[in-house]
């Protein structure tokens, strides 16, 4: 068994024939993968781009997008700047808290409260972190929802307005299904905020607000390591700034 079917073992039973030999053709090919587009995939394998995104939710990841970002990092070890766990992460925090911008994060949190909806977005492994944020939002009586359904999230540029605020959350702000609706939501004016481990991200570029943690990216034997901890951190930050702003302007 090779190291990327090793890596997705508990995931494997979930797929399809079709997505199985995907897959199977990922981990004989990984090199010629790195570089292959999601349409050139398909048609290698006979199969349709949908069943390939499929696949790729399937396994937990947020898209094609972070998959060949994961093929591209897949070597056996990638050292990170920090060699031991702890002195890595107190790194990767020490980055996250002398970057953010309380200025930045207030104007957020303003836009939040003006607005009469907030939607989060988010698909793969930041499905959770998006439920778990929206039920923060909804115990302070904040309308609020969020979405994770590829074909729920291609509608959303069809009901959203200009009163709606629309938050994304992805660690490697490089998901195509994000990418091509944030791109929407921004020729629309519709207000809309990135989350992400990746300040110089594709999707940071599409929405009005951003924020995001500076993390190393660490894979080890095939493995990826990087910190999905600093999302729920900067979630956390801008949820307390929200709430005060909140309460204070309630008071006036």
């Amino acid at each position: 068994m090779g190291a990327l079917i090793d890596y997705f073992s508990k995931e494997i039973q979930k797929l399809t024939h079709a997505e199985k030999h995907v897959l199977y053709y990922i981990e004989s090919n990984i090199e010629q993968s790195k570089h292959l587009s999601l349409t050139k995939m398909a048609s290698l394998n006979t199969v349709s781009t949908t069943t390939i995104v499929r696949m790729c939710h399937k396994l937990g990841l947020e898209g094609f997008a972070e998959l060949k970002y994961m093929l591209r990092h897949f070597e056996y070890e990638s050292v990170p700047q920090e060699q031991d766990t702890m002195d890595r992460y107190e790194h990767d925090m020490h980055q996250l808290f002398s970057s953010l911008d309380t200025e930045h994060i207030d104007q957020i949190s303003s836009s939040m409260i003006d607005a009469n909806r907030i939607i989060i977005v988010a698909v793969g492994l930041s499905k959770t972190l998006g439920e778990y944020f929206s039920k923060r939002l909804m115990q302070v009586n904040t309308n609020s929802s969020y979405i994770y359904e590829s074909h729920m999230i291609d509608l959303l540029p069809n009901w959203v307005n200009k009163t709606d605020f629309v938050i994304f959350l992805s660690s490697s702000g490089e998901t195509d299904t994000l990418i091509h609706v944030a791109d929407k939501l921004n020729h629309q004016d519709i207000q809309s905020l990135a989350i992400t481990n990746a300040p110089e991200s594709t999707l940071n570029s599409l929405t009005r607000y951003n924020i995001s943690a500076h993390v190393q990216r660490v894979t080890y034997a095939g493995y990826d390591l990087s910190a999905r901890s600093t999302l729920m951190i900067l979630m956390d930050v801008l949820f307390e700034r929200y709430l005060k702003q909140k309460l204070r302007k309630e008071k006036m």
